[in-house]
């Protein structure tokens, strides 16, 4: 009998070999798969390495002395392309390194628009980013195999880490406390708080990206697990307003609405939902406009024209470069050293690899919205991981690092989501299925 969230797999994430038992080393790697994922939105703080990374490194390794023998995940051919790509590009530019001239003459700045030399290498970067890439699917793919419930747990862990950040930025924020400076040495300036992310705009990505997984939580048949998302919504929202970020505040809308639209639980009261926050949203800006205007203010959509206008220049001065960098070599960019730097992900593939690292990094993106979209009809979890990849696509758009690991995170566990069929007619299936119970929804 196939059960909700036990989908036949295919060729996407394919076992081999015997069957897996979990052992006690696969339970603490399971342990240190939730624990990387909590602590990955915490990109800004950093002890030697990053906690995110350190964990992910001990859940790979205790998987692999677990189930030496036994059956290992099979990664997507899409997630193979990009990881492929990416070793090219970094060899290539090893091997055939970009004009020093050239190089010498870019435009580097700071998050503050000072420019600085450039400290990264293309080594270095290229190697990072296969961490995300490779790592975090495999790390997944296992934990699917030891445990059906381990693909929404590690969502929801990350959820959680999105929630306490953005926690700390709201009272950092609001005066309360100092804990980002005191943890990550990053304070909070010009009204925008960072809680544990290296920037308010990762921050606002990691709430928004959690977002979807905690609406979906929403509709668990147990009240004690509605009122934990619902209270965790809360704290990604307000991480959201926190941050500040403009291009943060108008995805999170957008992925809010199309959870409703999308997610079956909330069809048959989209247009009451709808009325309700239209009707709240009016009468605020009516009977109240200060209210209205504080909250645009926060979010940086109206006022503080000073603090926007710096931004957006910094921002269009670094696109520029980015530019440059594609026109100067169309191909296969300038190198990876600058693929965090032109402050849009699409224009950091082209500069950094040039059109082999855009097509690699599109393939990537499309094949798992693909994936996701089609695998909602057999194993209802896929619902918030698309709208999640989804609402990382967008804010690639103004706000990603192209090789920060932490924006990877629904597409790698899409990637480690089976494939599979719908269940026969006779089987008993569940609506909703809690995260505490046997299978997952």
């Amino acid at each position: 009998m196939l059960t909700r969230g036990e989908a036949v797999p295919t060729a996407d994430i394919e076992p081999s070999g015997s069957e897996t038992a979990t052992t006690g080393l696969a339970r603490i790697a399971l342990v240190f798969t939730y624990v990387a994922c909590a602590a990955t939105p915490w990109n800004g703080w950093i002890i030697g390495v990053r906690p995110g990374d350190a964990f992910l490194l001990l859940a790979l390794l205790a998987f692999f002395a677990s189930d030496i023998g036994r059956r290992w995940p099979v990664l997507p051919g899409w997630v193979l392309q990009f990881g492929a790509i990416i070793v090219l590009v970094t060899v290539l530019h090893e091997l055939l390194p970009t004009d020093p001239g050239y190089l010498a003459q870019r435009l580097v700045v700071d998050p503050q628009g000072i420019r600085i030399p450039e400290i990264q290498t293309n080594l270095g970067v290229g190697l990072k980013f296969v961490v995300p890439i490779i790592g975090l699917p495999l790390m997944f793919g296992f934990a699917y195999l030891h445990d059906k419930r381990a693909l929404f747990r590690s969502g929801y862990a990350f959820a959680v880490g999105s929630a306490i950040s953005g926690l700390i930025a709201f009272s950092d924020k609001l005066g309360v406390t100092h804990l980002s400076l005191s943890i990550t040495g990053i304070p909070a300036a010009s009204g925008r708080a960072p809680g544990l992310a290296i920037h308010p705009n990762f921050l606002a990505t990691t709430c928004v990206l959690g977002m979807p997984i905690m609406l979906w939580q929403v509709g668990s048949p147990r009240l004690r697990s509605r009122i934990s998302a619902v209270l965790i919504l809360v704290a990604l929202a307000l991480g959201v307003y926190a941050s500040g970020s403009r291009g943060g505040a108008a995805v999170m809308a957008a992925a809010v609405g199309l959870s409703f639209v999308l997610m079956p639980v909330y069809r048959r009261v989209l247009p009451t939902v709808a009325l309700v926050t239209a009707s709240v949203a009016g009468l605020v800006f009516v009977l109240n406009p200060s209210v209205g205007q504080s909250l645009l203010r926060a979010v940086r959509l109206t006022g503080n024209s000073g603090a926007q206008s710096g931004s957006d220049y910094v921002r269009s001065s670094v696109a520029h470069q980015g530019k440059l960098d594609f026109l100067h070599s169309p191909i296969d960019g300038v190198g990876m050293q600058v693929a965090a730097e032109a402050h849009n992900v699409y224009l950091q593939a082209l500069a950094s690899g040039g059109l082999l690292l855009l097509v690699g990094y599109l393939t990537f993106v499309v094949a798992g919205l693909v994936k996701s979209f089609r695998q909602r009809k057999f194993d209802p979890l896929a619902y918030p991981f698309f709208i999640a990849a989804l609402a990382g696509a967008a804010l690639s758009t103004v706000e990603n690092a192209l090789t920060d690991r932490l924006a990877y995170v629904p597409l790698a566990l899409i990637a480690a989501m089976p494939s599979g069929r719908a269940a026969d007619p006779g089987d008993d299936l569940p609506d909703l299925v809690d995260v505490t119970s046997v299978d997952t929804r």
